[in-house]
């Protein structure tokens, strides 16, 4: 689990909107009228600190000015980016189910570019946040797929993945949102992710 530190800041930098990827497993489906890798949203900058610099300094300041306003605002990215853009962002919300993944691993990817893992981000299993790191790019830094841990204990039947992060490389911050609706437990040892 995060330190309190890290509480729910999560942060990308990209210089392309398409390069930014996806949640491919469990395998979120998208409106295929949307570029599945483009943000939902634009919000203004609205902390106090610099976010125009390096990516290591952009997400050093979002992280410091995210903790500090903690106390009186956002106690969590997903409070601040949930009333962005439409729910699930892009990600359909009328597909089957998914089964959990047998490996407990989330897998982040850009299959459009091939590029690593560049955000950090976090990920909630209906109202229970399961994964949070503040610098995936170094931390996960496989290519072209990352395989973040989840703790899948909390889905109990069904439930519902989200996938949240923000982009902080301009003023306008870029929000970013998937979903894989509904995840459930397999009752057959056969069934296999796609």
């Amino acid at each position: 689990m995060p330190s309190p530190a890290s509480f729910a800041v999560a942060t990308i930098f990209a210089t392309m909107v398409a390069g930014h990827g996806i949640m491919s497993v469990p395998k979120a489906e998208f409106d295929p009228t949307v570029m599945r890798t483009t943000y939902v949203a634009t919000i203004q900058a609205n902390f106090p600190g610099k976010f125009n610099d390096s990516p290591d300094k952009n997400v050093a300041a979002f992280n410091k000015a995210f903790r500090d306003q903690q106390a009186t605002g956002f106690k969590t990215l997903r409070a601040m980016l949930d009333p962005q853009g439409p729910d699930c962002g892009y990600s359909k919300l009328d597909v089957p189910a998914k089964p959990i993944p047998s490996d407990g691993n989330v897998v982040w990817q850009n299959p459009d570019s091939g590029e690593g893992f560049v955000p950090s981000h976090t990920i909630w299993l209906d109202n229970t946040r399961v994964f949070q790191n503040d610098d995936c790019a170094t931390n996960f830094a496989e290519k072209p797929a990352a395989h973040l841990p989840v703790d899948f204990a909390s889905c109990i039947g069904s439930c519902t993945i989200r996938f949240y992060w923000i982009a902080l490389h301009q003023h306008l911050w870029q929000v970013y949102s998937t979903s894989s609706l509904q995840l459930c437990r397999s009752t057959n040892a056969n069934d296999a992710m796609e």
